[in-house]
């Protein structure tokens, strides 16, 4: 008796479990885009959509998936100005000294990233700066570059 209880809950729990997914979630099968029609509106996005990378239900504004990395790169650029020490001549320029001094940054990309930022960390450790991995107005003097 005892047992028949406990997988009378057990299913209980998953059949409401189940439930509850599937009301937030619909069927239908998606296109080579991964978006669909949603012709009911269930989304409240319009009669078509998209749910690129397992992500809620999402509109692409101009052909762009504002989950995609390149979507919150450009967001990021065009949103906010950026500092002439992060812009990616500047960038470049860094990490080509940084490597010439033999502080492994990566390919000379333009792309201030993680091992750009721990290059720098590493040199401004050596050289008794504030460590902080931040391109700014001292680290581009001790560098000896011009921008």
């Amino acid at each position: 008796m005892k047992h028949c209880k406990k997988a009378t809950a057990v299913f209980m729990c998953l059949a409401l479990s189940f439930s509850c997914n599937m009301s937030s979630a619909h069927s239908g099968r998606t296109d080579s885009s991964g978006g669909h029609h949603d012709y009911k509106n269930v989304s409240g996005l319009g009669d078509y959509h998209y749910h690129c990378g397992g992500n809620p239900p999402h509109l692409h504004k101009n052909g762009v998936c504002p989950y995609s990395s390149s979507a919150k790169a450009s967001t990021f650029s065009s949103s906010k100005k950026v500092s002439k020490y992060y812009k990616a001549s500047t960038v470049k320029k860094v990490q080509k000294k940084l490597n010439k001094l033999g502080y492994k940054c990566g390919t000379a990309d333009g792309i201030y990233g993680t091992k750009t930022k721990n290059a720098i960390k590493d040199f401004q450790r050596d050289e008794g700066m504030t460590v902080n991995g931040e391109i700014k107005k001292a680290l581009i003097r001790k560098l000896k570059i011009n921008i």
